[in-house]
């Protein structure tokens, strides 16, 4: 059966994405990053390889890449309290675009931060009671 694995985002600066999913988000860096001559510079980072965000530096030159009108957003699921996690968010200097509250459903806290490319990244608490089947 065929399972989403990761999404791949261009990236403006690979240290400074690198420095914002490990350091702030407190994803790993799975791998990388690798310099691929007159390609691409890839990392990889998440909690493990079962989904993780794939970071891309276009060695090409070209404008600094902008969020496209079909891309909406990352969702990362925070490890415990979302609020706990997002206050300490605010004191490491992340953009917050919208500050916790219940989802639609209302079976568990959202936020939203905005990374240092300008992707909006979905927070949420960890799914309580659910299992896939």
């Amino acid at each position: 059966m065929p399972r989403f694995l990761h999404t791949s985002i261009f990236v403006n600066d690979m240290n400074e994405s690198i420095a914002f999913y490990r350091d702030k988000l407190e994803l790993k860096l799975l791998d990388g990053p690798f310099h691929y001559p007159g390609n691409a510079d890839m990392a990889f980072v998440g909690n493990d390889w079962d989904a993780y965000i794939e970071l891309v530096y276009d060695l090409e030159q070209h404008p600094p890449y902008q969020i496209g009108n079909r891309y909406e957003h990352l969702a990362v699921e925070a490890d415990g309290d979302l609020k706990t996690y997002v206050d300490s968010l605010k004191t490491r200097g992340v953009k917050i675009l919208k500050d916790v509250y219940s989802s639609p459903s209302g079976t568990r806290a959202i936020a939203f931060i905005e990374d240092p490319n300008g992707i909006p990244v979905e927070l949420l608490e960890p799914r309580r009671g659910k299992t896939l089947s």
